[in-house]
């Protein structure tokens, strides 16, 4: 029996797959699993396919399109993006769509001759319609909304865009749309991937928006790639949560990281903490080795300071710690301070690495580190409480 295609505006079907089981997409933890949004659009003349899914799921993808037209008389597949969670299935889509023409942006293009043993698309630009009969396609190129091949398609007749991974989220669900999920879950993923995917490229990502507003293109639907679709109050609450998350908006904020042996680096992970509760600011504790890194950086989002403590192991820092900084130096956290601290016993390096780390990712740091050495005494605690607020009254002068 065919699996259950879903409406999702007038003349646009979701064709895609649910990844249940998925946990780890490149590093970013993903304890709700994802799916792999694909659209078909149906004209009276011919029928697009835009995006296609991860391999493996190609089987699901082609059971959902046979409910409403043999994969064979599809026309057109749109390839938005070239990373393999998309376009890893378009050779065997294409084997059941023999005669559709695949079309791609000039980079995306290249990507597919790339990963495809030099198979040859179409390129379409800003400037390209694609008429199916009643219903037309545009395209807008949008390089770095992740890859440099990243394309959004827009469908103008159902008021529906479809962005690829603009505007989502990585989470299975039965449902397809934001209000079904809850609009508080589905936000809270929405940033949780702004955060661990789209964090370096909020300028791109803001600009390309505003390309869609200056376009003239309204759209009633947004129908990402990954998790659920907007729609109505949906919808704006989606934009409105782009717009602040595209302007790095912060608040007084402060994110303790930290890994530890034998407890010392924990004791002063809670001090300092203590310390920054003591002035007023939001802090929130994290052990890397019990957080995930996704809801670590998630929390970082919007904070302002992020302090990393380690005890030295080796000269140097716990692997779980150099592991974070690796981890969030791709992200290039902006406009936000950071201070290193940590315990040691017969020799010491550790919070002066993770200084020259924060250094290279982009932090400022405004305070020397706080290092101690073995168990931490009352008046070391007493010191580590202070190290932290003064942390906490730098951040409310931000």
């Amino acid at each position: 029996m065919p699996m259950r295609s879903v409406p999702v505006s007038e003349g646009i079907h979701w064709v895609g797959a649910v990844d249940w089981n998925l946990r780890d997409f490149h590093g970013y933890e993903t304890p709700r699993g994802t799916t792999y949004n694909a659209y078909l659009v149906q004209g009276t003349d011919k029928t697009a396919l835009v995006d296609t899914v991860k391999l493996p799921f190609v089987p699901e993808l082609l059971s959902r399109v046979s409910t409403l037209v043999a994969p064979a008389d599809i026309d057109l597949i749109v390839v938005n993006h070239v990373e393999p969670d998309h376009n890893g299935g378009l050779r065997a889509a294409m084997d059941a769509m023999p005669n559709a023409r695949v079309v791609a942006s000039s980079s995306g293009a290249r990507g597919v001759a790339e990963y495809h043993d030099g198979l040859e698309v179409d390129v379409v630009g800003a400037d390209d319609v694609i008429d199916l009969g009643g219903r037309t396609l545009r395209f807008m190129p949008a390089p770095m909304v992740h890859w440099p091949d990243s394309m959004f398609t827009w469908v103008q007749e159902s008021k529906t865009l479809l962005p690829n991974d603009a505007f989502g989220q990585h989470m299975a669900s039965s449902q397809r749309f934001a209000e079904e999920v809850g609009l508080d879950l589905a936000l809270e993923e929405l940033d949780i991937y702004y955060a661990n995917i789209l964090m370096p490229l909020g300028s791109q990502v803001a600009k390309a928006v505003e390309r869609v507003a200056a376009a003239g293109w309204e759209p009633s639907v947004i129908a990402p790639s990954h998790g659920v679709i907007w729609r109505g109050e949906s919808l704006a609450a989606a934009l409105d949560a782009y717009a602040r998350l595209t302007a790095g908006e912060t608040r007084e904020k402060i994110v303790v990281v930290f890994s530890t042996m034998w407890g010392a680096t924990r004791l002063l992970a809670d001090a300092v903490a203590d310390g920054v509760a003591a002035e007023g600011v939001e802090v929130g504790v994290y052990d890397l080795a019990e957080s995930t890194l996704a809801h670590v950086t998630h929390q970082l989002l919007d904070a302002r300071a992020l302090l990393v403590g380690s005890p030295t192991l080796h000269h140097g820092m716990l692997y779980r710690v150099a592991g974070y900084l690796q981890y969030i130096s791709g992200l290039k956290p902006k406009d936000k301070i950071g201070g290193s601290f940590g315990s040691f016993g017969w020799s010491s390096g550790a919070t002066q690495q993770i200084v020259e780390r924060l250094e290279q990712i982009g932090f400022e740091l405004p305070f020397e580190p706080y290092a101690q050495k073995f168990k931490p005494t009352a008046e070391e605690l007493e010191a580590a409480r202070e190290w932290g607020a003064q942390f906490a009254r730098a951040v409310r002068d931000m």
